[in-house]
């Protein structure tokens, strides 16, 4: 009789220390794939969007934003661009560009010239407009130094 307790403790003790490690391994595991979700926000209209700028060595300012909403749901699509430079502690726009379409996709590109010794930006509202919704997305572009 006490051959079979003892057998029979030794079992218990060793199923549950084997299932211990398996779900502590399970918990690292978990918690591993819990540090590389990204969450994106989700919008209704909006599927894409983005906004740029680019100098090249005569000053030429390039401005290159464009939106794209969801086929099908996306009615008209518009942006403004404002074209800003960083002069005496603060961001002054020096250029507004604005572009619309009655479709679900829009692009702008505009170039003007700068003056040198300034960093430049480019920040942007697009709209992407559902019968008489409408849903906001604000970009900013890298800034860019000439």
């Amino acid at each position: 009789m006490i051959k079979r307790i003892t057998f029979v403790t030794l079992c218990l003790i060793l199923m549950c220390g084997g299932s211990m490690k398996a779900f502590g391994e399970q918990v690292i595991r978990e918690e591993r794939l819990e540090e590389k979700v990204v969450i994106s926000p989700y919008m209704d209209y909006i599927a894409r969007a983005s906004c740029f700028l680019y100098i090249d060595s005569s000053g030429k300012a390039t401005t290159d934003c464009s939106v794209y909403g969801y086929q099908g749901t996306t009615t008209k699509v518009s942006i403004t661009a404002n074209l800003q430079q960083y002069k005496d502690g603060r961001w002054a726009t020096i250029k507004t560009y604005t572009e619309s379409a009655n479709s679900h996709r829009v692009s702008l590109y505009e170039t003007t010239t700068v003056l040198k010794g300034y960093a430049y930006r480019v920040t942007a509202e697009v709209k992407a407009y559902s019968g008489s919704s409408v849903e906001t997305r604000n970009l900013t572009s890298s800034e860019a130094v000439y």
